[in-house]
């Protein structure tokens, strides 16, 4: 469909940079192949925030995931690519990481966390904008942050029984980990695949333990 809703080049790619990391140039190809989405052995997504990546691009090659390595393996597939987005798309690219840890120097470790979480949430309506306004909302609580997200596009038109944004968790959790210098765990506690209205993200304020 014409109006199908897209995702950003850059997620798309990185997403399938990691996955070709994790098993090797073969290994994508024949998941590329199984996913019917051969377009991208040749060449991946160019570097860049244009939003031109189908959403059934990314349901054919989550569900070819979930099919070849279980629905545990997908996820944690998804998860290691929502952490390697924040190395490159935010560390690496360096204007939004050095502006946040000027910003954020000195203060407590929650401090820091709101900031760069609000941050994103920022950034990211600038990149994806939505009927929602806003689109993303940052609430603190007295142990943990939430992060409730309107129009996610991994959970749009999805339906599971189970929460399917393990992309963004990831993020989240890379986002946190970089700008602490400690891991939190971070879980996705309404999604809306399930039939939720909005995702919803617990990020625990407390250290995450060995």
């Amino acid at each position: 469909m014409s109006d199908e809703r897209k995702m950003d080049n850059l997620t798309m790619r990185i997403f399938l940079e990691t996955l070709e990391n994790t098993v090797g140039p073969g290994g994508l190809k024949s998941i590329l192949n199984f996913a019917r989405l051969q377009k991208y052995i040749e060449e991946l997504p160019p570097q860049n925030d244009g939003i031109e990546i189908p959403l059934q691009d990314v349901r054919s090659l989550v569900a070819g995931l979930t099919e070849l390595f279980g629905e545990k393996g997908a996820r944690a597939l998804q998860f290691r690519a929502g952490r390697e987005f924040v190395r490159v798309g935010v560390v690496e690219a360096g204007t939004m990481a050095k502006a946040l840890l000027a910003a954020s120097h000195l203060l407590p470790e929650n401090r820091r966390m709101r900031l760069a979480l609000e941050k994103y949430a920022e950034e990211s309506e600038k990149r994806l904008p939505s009927e929602h306004r806003p689109r993303i909302e940052v609430r603190e609580e007295e142990d943990h942050f939430l992060i409730i997200e309107k129009s996610s596009t991994e959970s749009e038109g999805l339906v599971s029984q189970s929460p399917v944004c393990n992309i963004y968790a990831g993020l989240l959790y890379g986002l946190v980990e970089w700008i602490t210098g400690h891991p939190h765990t971070v879980e996705e506690i309404e999604c809306r695949a399930q039939g939720c209205n909005a995702d919803v993200f617990r990020v625990s304020k407390a250290r995450k333990l060995a």
